[in-house]
């Protein structure tokens, strides 16, 4: 159990050596709220939801850093659209290691059929839809791009798509 202090307008716990402190317009005021509440002590989670920047570095693999400057990608800077996405939802960032050639699973596209694809070309400047992607094989037509939200996983290692 994470120590903490919970009220109806913020939370504070204790994890890797520290507090920490959200107030209610938090983004993840309530995910927090319900971690705590319910008796876990994964302290590694809380701090993910609690704090954008190490949530944004673990998404991404540690290729995106959250600065109070701005969002950087591989030490460049991103738009502040992208600052704005991935301060709302961290986990989105994700999709920015995603490079030409590397293999994706999409899922709830309103464009492209459920499946693995290969990506063909990224897109940084735009925040939804970004990646380029083609068939892996003849059995899907879709060529296009697809919102990066639909992007499930990357895969690695090509022997993990079948």
């Amino acid at each position: 159990m994470i120590p903490s202090v919970i009220t109806d307008t913020s939370i504070t716990f204790i994890a890797r050596g520290r507090p920490w402190t959200l107030a209610a317009d938090h983004t993840h005021f309530d995910k927090v709220k319900e971690l705590l509440t319910s008796g876990s002590d994964d302290s590694d989670e809380a701090v993910r939801l609690a704090d954008v920047r190490v949530a944004v570095g673990e998404h991404s693999q540690g290729a995106a850093t959250l600065t109070e400057d701005g969002l950087y990608l591989n030490g460049e800077q991103l738009s502040d659209a992208w600052l704005y996405k991935a301060c709302a939802e961290p986990d989105t960032v994700k999709v920015l290691v995603v490079a030409p050639g590397d293999r994706v699973r999409v899922q709830g596209d309103e464009d492209a059929p459920d499946g693995i694809y290969t990506v063909g070309d990224v897109d940084n400047t735009d925040v939804d839809k970004r990646v380029y992607v083609e068939p892996v094989d003849n059995d899907e037509d879709y060529f296009g791009f697809v919102a990066n939200t639909s992007i499930v996983e990357i895969i690695k290692d090509v022997a993990d798509a079948a």
